[in-house]
């Protein structure tokens, strides 16, 4: 009988676990947070053109209602393949960062219709969803355009 009793309150206790967490998982009153960031806005400047050694600055607009915002990177990816990962931190209502266009020019690919620098945003929130912009592109070139001489 004592047998009995043991798995009964087994039983019984396993049976109250299961129905604590039967529902969504509640933590300090939070339900859980299943949906990722949403990546509202990206903006790189400049966006027409950009050479080596050239400042970038890219731009998101990040939101995430459930857990909140934690964090956001820009992915990098320049025309001899190579790539660059980023943080944005949050200025206002933006995500912001800066970089350096660094690509090996020896590298580029013949086809100058793919002389293109590409940008992925990709956003984490505080419950570990994650979100990915779809690409943005600028087109690069080698060195900078020359000046008109009235300049």
């Amino acid at each position: 009988m004592d047998g009995v009793k043991t798995f009964s309150l087994a039983a019984a206790l396993a049976l109250l676990l299961i129905g604590c967490a039967g529902g969504g998982f509640v933590h300090e009153g939070i339900p859980e947070d299943r949906q990722p960031p949403q990546i509202r806005q990206v903006r790189i400047t400049p966006s027409n053109l950009v050479y080596v050694g050239k400042q970038v600055k890219v731009e998101a607009g990040v939101v995430d209602e459930g857990s909140g915002v934690k964090s956001v990177t820009a992915e990098i990816k320049y025309p001899d393949a190579t790539t660059q990962t980023i943080e944005l931190t949050l200025q206002g209502d933006f995500f912001v960062g800066n970089f350096t266009a660094q690509w090996d020019v020896n590298r580029m690919p013949a086809d100058v219709s793919r002389w293109f620098m590409a940008v992925v945003i990709k956003a984490e929130d505080n419950s570990g969803n994650i979100a990915r912009s779809p690409e943005s592109s600028v087109r690069v070139a080698i060195s900078p355009p020359d000046l008109p001489s009235e300049f």
